[in-house]
């Protein structure tokens, strides 16, 4: 199915189907398989930080004992806790390049660290990993959303643009092309998931054609042009 506008396609007046059907990457994927990873192991101690809020991602890290908490800053106040952590929790998931959250350790602790390309031989190896990156996913990208200005007339194409950005950025962190959006889920659960109507997501997506950001791929998903653009439009 053709993704791509046509000439004659107005901004009141989009084919949806033609647009839509069928639509981008599922968050939450099941991974190829692959062989489980060694790690380097190191200790905390009690009140020591992990990872801050705005730290580069460069590890992925497995709790082995003790206990972190992970908490997300106010605007004013006291950070917010999120989680407690307990062993055998993948920690330090998700498609960011930088973490959203803060973690530190409660009581002495000690954990082992993976680099990131062992992202996908992690989660393989454990339905509980899979399922915490894709609660990590779903955590990062509700944060990229709601860095969003409410009511802003170009909203439903950043939503879309920042869609698009974060598939680029897991794309790039498990080793695939970033620029090829090749699966796909149906148009009415990726609008839901973003809080569009149909509508507005045909729009938005003829929009970043119109752009130049986006072409239909041969296999019928899309490509996208520029990346950077891509997350310059969604911030």
């Amino acid at each position: 199915m053709d993704l791509a506008p046509s000439d004659t396609t107005s901004a009141n007046a989009v084919d949806i189907a033609h647009v839509c059907e069928p639509f981008v990457v599922p968050i939450a994927r099941s991974l190829q398989a692959a062989t489980v990873v060694d790690g380097n192991e190191v200790a905390l101690e009690r009140g020591a930080i992990l990872f801050r809020e705005g730290d580069l991602k460069d590890s992925v890290y497995r709790l082995e004992s003790g206990i972190l908490c992970i908490t997300a800053r106010r605007s004013s106040g006291p950070p917010r806790v999120l989680e407690m952590v307990f062993p055998g929790t993948l920690i330090g998931l998700g498609f960011l390049e930088r973490h959203i959250h803060s973690a530190m350790a409660v009581v002495a602790s000690r954990l082992t660290v993976f680099p990131l390309s062992a992202v996908a031989e992690l989660c393989n190896a454990s339905p509980e990993a899979r399922d915490r990156q894709a609660l990590s996913t779903e955590r990062e990208f509700a944060a990229r959303r709601r860095e969003l200005v409410p009511d802003s007339n170009e909203l439903p194409v950043r939503r879309v643009a920042a869609f698009l950005a974060s598939m680029h950025h897991m794309n790039k962190r498990e080793g695939r092309n970033p620029d090829l959006i090749e699966e796909f889920l149906n148009a009415g659960d990726v609008a839901a998931f973003l809080d569009l109507d149909v509508e507005a997501l045909a729009r938005a997506l003829t929009d970043l054609f119109d752009r130049g950001l986006v072409v239909r791929a041969e296999s019928g998903g899309l490509i996208l042009l520029d990346a950077q653009a891509l997350d310059e439009l969604a911030s």
